[in-house]
């Protein structure tokens, strides 16, 4: 049962970075479009008990206060989206050594 609620919480962690990053490249794509405001991902730590955690992403508007009035701040764009690039590869570790694990036992099984 570990090893599947790991698999569970990395998955998770996966969909919400995948979730990020595409928020990330809306605001890029649209930081000369007059109005737009970007907006940011929200990620929440779950607990469920004994049967596993995980993480939730939720899109949250700008405040406008992204460098004057909801401009997109490129800058500050590219650093989120070099976090969520090092947040997915954390997370496909996690589920690569989770195979590997399982893997190895099933070999020990045989």
């Amino acid at each position: 049962m570990a090893i599947q609620n790991t698999l569970s919480t990395a998955v998770s962690g996966l969909l919400a970075q995948s979730f990020r990053a595409a928020e990330i490249a809306n605001n890029i794509v649209n930081v000369e479009t007059s109005g737009f405001k970007p907006s940011d991902v929200l990620t929440i730590s779950i607990q469920a008990g004994d049967r596993g955690s995980g993480v939730s992403a939720r899109r949250r508007e700008s405040n406008g206060q992204e460098c004057g009035g909801g401009d997109t701040d490129l800058a500050r764009q590219f650093a989120n989206l070099v976090q969520t690039e090092i947040s997915y590869k954390a997370n496909a570790k996690v589920v690569r050594t989770a195979e590997e694990t399982l893997g190895q036992l099933l070999n020990v099984l045989a």
